[in-house]
């Protein structure tokens, strides 16, 4: 059919009927025409623009479209590669014809793109372009870490790795912990690794990453290696210096820092070197602050040296201090060392001398003079001099007497000592003999004593004089004797007065040392005791007449042996008997004492016993029970029950008279005279 007999068909066609409709109708009308296809009446023409690859997030897609009817829209279509099942992206309907699609809708991976136009006929035409990757997934980054501390050229590394579109860059990147990054190295593989030269920058810390971007432009950041600290800066160290003298074990010790940026000293080296050498040796280290350590000056010869401090800090930077020179090293002790003669016996202020010698070494500090009780070892100081001659003078008054040994001991200005041989078994004898009276004994004396005493002393005794003297006065010499046993035999005490004496001995010994003995406190007595008086008291019964309770007492001139009176008697309450006769009649009654057994008669009174006065008894004599005590001066006699006989009451009062019995005695022995001693007073007796 003619392109005007169809124009004309269509002219004719009502509204709304295709072109493929009216070529029907056309053909129907003439049956003899050849039949046009609808898709000969299709003038719509597209043309997708290639939105590249790899694709991410919004990419804007593009078409051209005409068609001589005009256009309706252009959708933009995507599908998997290859699989045909088409998803709408976005729509563009007025040209230009462009609109955004949303790549991240769909996953990532090969994607094929159409561009679908139709034209207001309702034709439309499809343009495809395929095998375009969508990548919207970020690559994956790390970074190594170089280590805590930094210095000088450093080996940075780090990996990344992308399974879409592939790596595009790879960057390491460093920082100062506050400022911004800059690049160190940039490629296009993983892993990454250069060299970072952080001598130009300042010391401190530094945080580090890795950049990674993809072909697509999606980028990750590794987590940063934070904190790692730069460090191009030595430490300092100055060395404390030791002691000029030094032996044994050590301290060494210093002072370090490395700078508020740096790494912080991490040990200090100390060594040493002969002050004439040049080699340095390691003594000790120390590993912590403060830094210190031990050296065992005895692993070095004796002589001088230098000694200084070489600090290291946590990159293994070091610093070494100014040395500190000429400290001497000893460890030899002395040696000469001797004591002069030392005497024996030894007393008062002895003068000591001795000899040391130090060679080469540090010079001799002092010598010491010791002494020590023998054999102990336990040394005590006299006294120190330190410069020769090398004299003590001591005095060994406030030693206690003995055997002792004597040194010297001397010591070096390093502390090195050296003792001489000793002087062994040296006596001290700053005391007197010792001295003690044996005889006589404190107490009473009479008529012809001997005196004995004991002196010794271990450097022996030369004399030994006995001493007396009464109450304050002067000490007056008895005798002296000059060899043990010492005495002084037949001193008759009857020629001095009775009396309160003292008696002590005094010794010398060979050194002229003196010592008294303790006195000894005794009583000449040389006097017989005489009677001096006799009494009666009633007891409570009837007056005048002897009955129970009633006392008698007796008094001598001085205390008596109480054995002298009734043998074995120590002057307690005894039990004796009491025997009253008539003796020629009235006024001429006798009172006699008898032991218990009324068998022995007492000493108490002579013969003609104790005359009372009165009628006391008849006939025949009348016993009664008593006891009898002493007390100083007295001895009292207590009346007890009648035994045998009768007794009367007198009656008037009565005046006895008592004779002592000179078989009686005193304390030392004097016998009592025989002399009478009459009743003091004028009384009614019991």
């Amino acid at each position: 059919m003619a392109l005007s007999a169809l124009m004309a068909i269509a002219v004719l066609l009502p509204i709304g009927v295709r072109p493929t409709e009216a070529a029907f109708i056309a053909h129907s009308a003439n049956p003899g025409a050849v039949f046009t296809a609808a898709a000969d009446f299709n003038t719509v023409s597209v043309s997708l623009a290639n939105p590249g690859s790899p694709l991410r997030g919004s990419v804007s897609l593009a078409a051209t479209a005409a068609s001589d009817r005009g256009m309706s829209s252009v959708v933009f279509q995507t599908s998997a590669a290859g699989a045909g099942s088409w998803t709408n992206a976005c729509t563009a309907n007025v040209a230009p014809f462009t609109c955004t699609w949303n790549t991240t809708a769909v996953g990532d991976g090969l994607r094929d793109v159409r561009a679908v136009a139709t034209d207001t006929a309702g034709y439309s035409s499809t343009d495809t372009v395929t095998n375009r990757r969508v990548d919207n997934t970020a690559p994956t980054a790390s970074t190594n870490d170089p280590g805590p501390a930094l210095t000088g050229s450093v080996t940075v590394s780090g990996s990344a790795s992308d399974s879409g579109s592939g790596l595009d860059t790879v960057t390491l990147q460093y920082r100062s912990a506050t400022g911004s990054w800059n690049n160190l190295c940039t490629q296009a593989t993983s892993p990454i690794s250069c060299a970072w030269n952080t001598a130009p920058l300042a010391d401190g810390l530094y945080d580090l990453r890795t950049v990674a971007a993809d072909v697509a432009g999606n980028s990750q950041i590794s987590t940063p290696v934070s904190n790692r600290r730069v460090d191009n800066t030595a430490p300092t160290a100055t060395m404390t210096a030791p002691a000029a003298i030094l032996a044994g074990t050590v301290t060494l010790q210093s002072t370090s820092a490395d700078g508020a940026g740096g790494s912080g000293v991490a040990s200090v080296r100390y060594e040493y070197k002969p002050s004439a050498g040049t080699n340095w040796s390691t003594a000790c280290t120390g590993g912590s602050s403060p830094f210190s350590c031990s050296f065992n000056t005895g692993t070095a010869t004796d002589g001088l040296y230098d000694f200084r401090a070489v600090a290291t800090d946590g990159v293994l930077k070091t610093g070494t201090s100014t040395p500190v020179t000429s400290r001497r090293i000893d460890n030899t002790a002395p040696t000469g060392v001797t004591l002069g003669v030392v005497t024996s016996p030894l007393a008062g202020t002895v003068a000591f001398t001795g000899t040391a010698v130090d060679g080469t070494g540090s010079g001799i500090a002092s010598l010491r003079f010791q002494y020590a009780p023998a054999g102990t070892g336990t040394w005590t100081d006299m006294c120190t001099d330190t410069g020769t001659p090398f004299t003590c003078s001591f005095s060994v008054n406030g030693l206690p007497d003995g055997l002792y040994d004597f040194r010297t001991l001397a010591t070096d200005n390093a502390g090195n000592t050296t003792a001489s041989a000793l002087r062994e078994d040296r006596r001290v004898d700053t005391d007197g003999p010792t001295v003690a009276i044996t005889s006589p004994a404190a107490g009473l004396v009479r008529d012809t004593i001997t005196l004995n005493g004991t002196a010794t002393d271990p450097v022996g005794v030369t004399e030994v004089t006995f001493q007396y003297r009464q109450g304050a006065g002067a000490w007056q010499d008895i005798c002296t004797d000059y060899a043990a046993p010492y005495t002084c035999g037949a001193i008759d005490t009857n020629i001095v007065d009775d009396g309160n004496y003292e008696l002590r001995m005094e010794a010398i010994d060979t050194l002229n040392h003196t010592t008294i003995s303790t006195p000894v406190v005794f009583v000449i007595d040389n006097t017989s005791p005489t009677a001096a008086n006799v009494q009666a008291v009633n007891g409570g019964g009837t007056l005048g007449r002897i009955d129970a309770n009633d006392t008698l007492t007796f008094t001598w001139s001085e205390p008596m042996a109480p054995a002298s009176i009734l043998a074995g008697w120590n002057g307690v309450s005894q039990s004796i008997r009491v025997r009253v006769n008539q003796v020629g009649g009235a006024n001429n009654d006798t009172l006699d004492l008898y032991n218990a057994a009324g068998t022995t008669r007492l000493n108490v009174m002579s013969a003609a016993a104790l005359r009372l006065n009165g009628d006391y008894a008849g006939s025949n004599p009348a016993w009664l029970n008593a006891t009898m005590e002493t007390s100083g001066n007295t001895i009292v006699v207590r009346i007890g029950t009648t035994i045998s006989g009768s007794l009367v009451t007198e009656t008037g009062n009565a005046t006895m008279q008592w004779t002592a019995s000179t078989a009686s005695t005193d304390v030392v022995g004097n016998a009592a005279t025989a002399n009478t001693a009459t009743e003091s007073g004028n009384d009614r007796d019991f």
